[in-house]
């Protein structure tokens, strides 16, 4: 009968976590789905935003008199090196569609892109911008158009294109997927299959495949189980969304499917439920073998070791002594307990970490995206006014300021990044007092003029180690700015290096206020900082750093009252 019983609930219990598990997963669908539509939604909209400003630039006007300067086409090649490798090429043309100026000088003079369908783009001032896929020698391209309208009258004096290379779409679909089950599918408004993620996309008919019997919602997103034969699966988790346009840009229409094979999806869900008849089962027989010879035996330690479970689940501060038994299995049981309480605390450590770097890692990607493209714009569009012959010297002033902002905005993108990919280091053996006093000359001009007396104490013995000299001698510069910024004039800050058995220690230290207790577990996460205006990544990356190294850092008090940080790096 217990038998019966344990059965029964086990598989009640299988079915409902399936159905929770398919809901889950479903919902992660429907989400993924949604996020990729809106990425490509952005992609798009940074493009047509941009086609809307550049042909309202004074340069375009040059169409009238052929370009006979060049300074157009200079202008459209720099636009596309500023891209990286998203446009394959972009071109002016007169209103015959003659191309008068062109990234690429071999396309001058021929006729402009034709495409089989042009497609309005649909938005608030965003009248007369086109989109159109064409296929040539160099593989698939999205192709933008808008007319140039005459500044000095009405009318168009001719149009801008810009080509997209489709790879660019695609690589969005990959990065999206990763190295998942998962597969992407990317669709115009009447099904039709645009693109794919890296698997799909190797299929040589998935071009010609059209939806039409999928569920593919007007708005928002869903999520479903379907036939997936038509893409060579069995059945499958779909989760669908549609595009919704970013800000004044309203969407194509365009369909984003994310699909993944429930044999997939739910094969954890079987392997958990073969395990969990075979544990029952060897459980039985163990059980009903110990129970008939050491049941008293092994019935007092259990009742020990479940009070002591009971008691460190209510959280006591010092984990409770060891059951006294005699019976070893159980003293390993607690101490392989005690170490899976730690482990998972560490875990937890490790997750909450790696999804803060998730997160500088997602803004990094974005601000690259959203500010640099317009920033790349603002920095271009002022060194052509730079060139003006006719300008004073207040309006040079003020170009140049536009010039160094853009400059300050780009070194912060680029710290975001290095944080959220970091550059391998390149090993090499230094000598680590050669790089503290590079760093130390590098920042005395700074201590000084903040009244802050730099020192420094070697240890007497040679300390070389094999290192990255560019990313410690960030390390140290992070550290020594840090300690400068809390330390008032008339304070000291001091880098020591002292060698102990196997390892080489570089200090830090100040006489600033020092780092709180409570504060020495959350110091290093991404975006705390105790500065005002501190951006609290500098520390998250020199924690990075020194862990690549293989080394640790840690915090404490300094003999002068402040912080100290201490990094030790291993020694073979």
């Amino acid at each position: 009968m217990l038998l019966g019983t344990v059965t029964v609930v086990g598989v009640l219990s299988f079915y409902q976590f399936r159905r929770a598990l398919q809901s889950e997963i479903a919902d992660n669908l429907q989400f993924g789905a949604s996020t990729v539509m809106q990425r490509i939604d952005t992609f798009m909209f940074s493009h047509v935003e941009n086609m809307r400003v550049w042909r309202g630039l004074e340069v375009m006007q040059d169409i009238r008199v052929n370009d006979v300067d060049k300074r157009l086409s200079h202008f459209l090649s720099d636009l596309r090196a500023g891209q990286g490798a998203v446009y394959r090429s972009l071109l002016c043309t007169d209103p015959a569609g003659r191309i008068v100026a062109a990234s690429d000088p071999a396309l001058i003079g021929r006729q402009a892109p034709v495409a089989s369908a042009w497609q309005p783009i649909p938005g608030q001032h965003l009248d007369g911008l086109f989109i159109a896929r064409v296929a040539g020698g160099e593989g698939e391209a999205a192709i933008l158009r808008t007319p140039i309208p005459n500044a000095f009258g009405s009318g168009t004096i001719g149009y801008l294109y810009v080509l997209i290379d489709w790879n660019s779409i695609q690589g969005l679909l990959d990065e999206a997927v990763g190295s998942s089950s998962r597969s992407l599918l990317l669709l115009d408004h009447d099904g039709q299959v645009m693109a794919a993620s890296r698997v799909l996309r190797n299929r040589a008919d998935i071009r010609r495949l059209r939806l039409r019997r999928w569920t593919l919602p007007g708005a928002g997103a869903v999520s479903y189980i379907h036939d997936g034969s038509a893409l060579g699966y069995g059945e499958v988790l779909v989760g669908a969304a549609t595009s919704g346009g970013y800000q004044q840009y309203r969407g194509l229409g365009w369909h984003i499917v994310m699909v993944e094979p429930t044999a997939v999806s739910f094969g954890p869900i079987w392997r958990l439920l073969w395990a969990m008849l075979a544990v029952l089962l060897l459980t039985l027989l163990v059980g009903i073998w110990i129970s008939s010879r050491v049941a008293s035996r092994i019935s007092r330690p259990i009742v020990a070791l479940t009070e002591f479970t009971r008691r460190f689940r209510q959280g006591e501060a010092q984990l409770p002594l060891v059951p006294t038994t005699t019976i070893a299995e159980v003293e390993e049981l607690h101490r392989a307990y005690v170490e899976m309480i730690e482990a998972l605390e560490r875990s937890r450590e490790h997750v909450v970490r790696a999804g803060k770097l998730a997160v500088v890692g997602e803004m990094a990607a974005i601000m690259a995206h959203e500010v640099r493209t317009p920033m790349g714009i603002v920095s271009s569009s002022a060194q052509l006014l730079q060139r003006q012959p006719d300008l004073g010297e207040r309006e040079r002033e003020l170009i140049g300021f536009i010039l160094s902002e853009t400059e300050r905005l780009n070194r912060l993108v680029t710290m975001l990044l290095e944080c959220a990919r970091p550059t391998p280091p390149d090993f090499r053996p230094h000598d680590l007092h050669a790089i503290i006093d590079n760093v130390i000359g590098l920042l005395a001009a700074r201590a000084e003029s903040a009244g802050v007396a730099l020192t420094r104490e070697f240890a007497p013995v040679e300390m070389v180690l094999e290192c990255d000299r560019e990313q410690i001698m960030q390390v140290l510069l992070n550290l020594i700015l840090n300690a400068l910024s809390f330390v008032s004039a008339g304070g000291r800050v001091a880098v020591s290096t002292y060698r102990d058995s196997g390892a080489l220690w570089i200090s830090v230290v100040d006489d600033g206020p020092g780092v709180a207790e409570s504060l020495r577990q959350s110091i290093f996460d991404p975006f705390f900082s105790r500065r005002e205006g501190g951006m609290g990544l500098g520390l998250t990356i020199v924690q990075q750093i020194v862990q690549v190294h293989g080394g640790e850092i840690s915090v404490s008090d300094s003999a002068w009252g402040g912080a100290a940080f201490n990094l030790r790096f291993e020694q073979s």
